[in-house]
Order: C-alpha cells, then structure tokens, then sequence
C-alpha cells in the first residue's frame, strides 16, 4: 500500500499545477514546500508573463480566470535596446503581450486551486532523500519543521524543487534522467523592486531589455515596469568562467546607468536566484519518477523565464501520470509520453533557442550595435524565433539586409548558420523517440548539434 498516488517535491507554478491537475482528476496528492505556506509564491522573478501561457493552459487543464489582484500591470511589448542605446527594436505579438503579476500572490494563488482540488498541502518541510524498492523509487524521506524525519510513499515523485534539483541528483547513475547540468547551462541573476515617487516611467506597459556585452555577458539587464511609479529591476548573467556577481553588477553598472537617474526610491524587495538556461532535461522521467520546472530546465534559454514554460510542463506531467495511474503502470514507458508532448508544445523551441544562446553569448557589443543599426535583423524577426524557435528572413527583405550588412560579412555568415543548426535541432526533436530504447542514439544526433552550435 502507498500513501498517495503521487508526491508532488515543490509547490512552485510547475509542481502546483501538476498537483492541480493530478488531484482535479481524483488522485491522492502530497504537496510538499520548504517555505512556509503564507510565503509559497516569493522568488526571484522578472515577474511577467505572457497572456498565451495562460490560454494554453486553461486548453490542457481547465484553470479558472486568474483573480485581477494578481496582475500588477497589463503589458503590450518588449524593447531590445542595443549597447549603445541609441538603438532598439521594439517587439509586439501574440507572445509579448501579458502581464507583470505579483509573484507572491499568483504562487498561492496556484497552491490554493491544488489544494481546493483535493491536494494536501505540507509546507515547512525539507525533503531530504528518494525512498527506492527493487531500485525504484517508491517515496522520499522529509522532515517538518519541529519533528522527526518521516518516510511518505507513492506511486510516483515528482521533482518540482526548482534549479537545485534536489531529487533528480539523487537518482542513480544507471538512470537515464540526467543528475547534474553544466554551470554554462545557469544563470544567476539579482533584482530589486522599487516604487519611484520622483520618477515616472512613460511606458508602464513595454518591458525593456539591455544587451551588454562587457557588463552583461551571455546575459542582459532588464526594466520591467509595474505602473508608472513602479519598476522590477534586475540582471542575469550565464554562469560561465569569469563571470561577474550579479549583485555587483546591480549596484555599480545598473545602478549608475538607471537606478541613479530615478530620484528617491523606496526598496520594495531584493533578492538573488539561479536559474537553468538550456534545453529541457533529455529525458524528464524514469520509473515512478518525473521532473517539473527549473528541475527539469523548463525555462527558456534566452531571456531565462520559466513560469509559463513550467505551468506547461507540470499540466503535461499531471495528465501523462493520470494516464499512467489509471493503466496501474508507472513505469518509464508509460510515463515516457509526457517528453514529447512537452517538447511538441514548448521543449522544441526551448532548444531551439538553446542554439541561439551560443551564438548570442559570442556576439560582440559591437556586432549587436551593427544589427541594430543596419536592421540586419528586424524586430519581427526576433518576435518569431521567440514564437517558433526559427531564424527565417523573407527573400526579398533578405536581400536588402544582406547588402546593408556587407561590412559584417563573418556576422551575416554566423547568423545563417546557427539559423540551420536551429532547423536541426528542431528537426531532430520532431524526431523524439517513442519508447526509452531510442534516447541513446538519439542523444549521440543532439550532441553533435550541440558542438557545432558552441563555436559558431
């Protein structure tokens, strides 16, 4: 006898909305959190996101409306701002427009509708390690605050407990879930919040986004306003050899470029946080075990947003482990479907853009000033690699382009290739094996993608 149908470690938007999901369809779940309940939801965040996230999701599971308290700002676009300033590209669709939200209360927002499913809810409480029967797992150990260690058993664990992968390192290496990732696959980032009593923002509803190579390298600086006397500020950078700190970075170069030039501020919050940026984990399940979130890199490589992404993966987990419930089969085959259905909604793009990292971490300030300059590469263009994940110039545009960047021909020449090795990687995640015998092989055709995309 097990204890719950499912153990859900990490009560974030993916782990709650794969208990939700789970529990909505009348299964027993554990709902574990470390932090207190009133402070489920609290996180370094750029806090935004996109209105389609929030359609697909009620598609695959039914959420209701999200309460008008959550949304702090309503958001049209996003401005790319080039090195020198002087230029930037200013991006409006379906995938830009949504919301800048408050990150607390939308998390127990999210809590709330699993717990009002039929989830129970643990917080306070630290999961400490995976219980394994006949090598698989069947349960972890955990310890609430003020008692002794407990053992809770299920038919299958999900690991939801964000960058850190607590669960997923403990797996064993005959596994095929991958236990560890690159620190060039990370980013760390600080933000503040502030109110701006002297200063008003006269676009509340754009997002801004700085490139720089020098202060930001694999990474960006960002301004996110909440109003017209409100603003998310914050930078990130890739975690590769040498990088800076980024609180260093917020209180020397972002606070000289634009904190300073606010006036008086009041600090609402500030805080750091890590986060992963690659491709989603090779394969997110093994028997009796799935991955949800930052767990399971559910983020998107280039800007390093993961709510929407995880909303998404943690809907894909619940309905594939119904699936797997109701067959009384949970093994890794039959929980394998939710790989790709993830990667057909999210994870293909995801890696996609994973590729286009690469080629925007070896780009110089001033080939990005070049590009803007020239509109080597339009807005619209950015707007659809975002959506799809491709790099795609109409011919006669492309033309025009082309002769404009003449002086950057070693530019226009890397630009066309990691837009082929974009094609690939899609190409070859359409191509996602349909049973865990073919994850080897196909693992071998993704690396060398890979290797190629690192020295374009």
């Amino acid at each position: 006898m097990f204890d719950y149908d499912v153990i859900v470690a990490g009560a974030g938007t993916g782990g709650a909305t794969t208990a939700y999901t789970l529990a909505k369809r009348g299964h027993t779940v554990l709902l574990i959190d470390r932090k207190e309940r009133d402070s489920i939801g609290k996180k370094t965040c750029g806090d935004a996101l996109g209105s389609h996230h929030i359609h697909e999701l009620r598609e695959l599971v039914g959420i209701p409306e999200l309460p008008k308290d959550i949304v702090e700002y309503q958001v049209n676009g996003i401005d790319l701002i080039a090195p020198d300033r002087n230029h930037r590209m200013r991006m409006a669709g379906p995938t830009t427009t949504g919301m800048s939200l408050n990150r607390l209360k939308m998390g127990q927002w999210f809590v709330g509708l699993a717990e009002s499913a039929g989830a129970e809810v643990m917080s306070c409480t630290r999961v400490n390690k995976l219980l394994f029967k006949g090598g698989k797992v069947s349960g972890l150990k955990a310890t609430r605050e003020g008692e002794s260690e407990k053992e809770f058993t299920s038919h299958i664990v999900v690991d939801a407990t964000g960058a850190s992968g607590l669960l997923r390192r403990q797996m064993p290496e005959s596994s095929p879930v991958e236990r560890e990732i690159a620190n060039e696959d990370r980013m760390v980032a600080w933000r503040d919040i502030y109110e701006t009593p002297d200063f008003d923002f006269e676009t509340p509803d754009i997002l801004e986004i700085f490139w720089n190579q020098q202060e930001t390298r694999g990474g960006y600086t960002w301004v996110f306003p909440q109003g017209r006397n409100r603003v998310n500020v914050g930078n990130g950078v890739m975690t590769i050899d040498g990088h800076r700190n980024p609180k260093d970075i917020q209180y020397d170069f972002v606070k000289k470029t634009w904190i300073d030039t606010w006036g008086e501020i009041k600090v609402l919050d500030s805080s750091g946080g890590i986060a992963p940026i690659r491709r989603p984990i090779d394969t997110m399940v093994d028997d009796n075990f799935m991955l949800v979130g930052d767990a399971a890199c559910q983020v998107n490589p280039v800007h390093g947003g993961g709510i929407g992404s995880s909303m998404l993966g943690g809907a894909h987990a619940g309905i594939t482990a119904s699936e797997a419930l109701e067959r009384n089969d949970t093994s890794i085959g039959s929980l394998w479907p939710y790989n790709p259905r993830y990667h057909k909604s999210y994870g293909s793009k995801q890696a996609a853009l994973d590729i286009f990292r690469w080629f925007l971490l070896n780009v110089t300030n001033e080939d990005i000033d070049f590009a803007f300059k020239k509109q080597i590469i339009k807005a619209s263009d950015l707007l659809d690699t975002s959506m799809t994940g491709e790099v795609k110039f109409g011919a006669g545009e492309k033309f025009k382009r082309l002769v404009a960047g003449f002086g950057k021909v070693p530019l226009l020449l890397r630009v066309s290739k990691v837009a082929k090795l974009m094609s690939d990687i899609r190409a070859l995640y359409a191509q996602y094996p349909d049973s865990p015998k073919g994850l080897s092989a196909w693992k071998e055709r993704l690396a060398l993608i890979y290797d190629a995309a690192k020295v374009i």
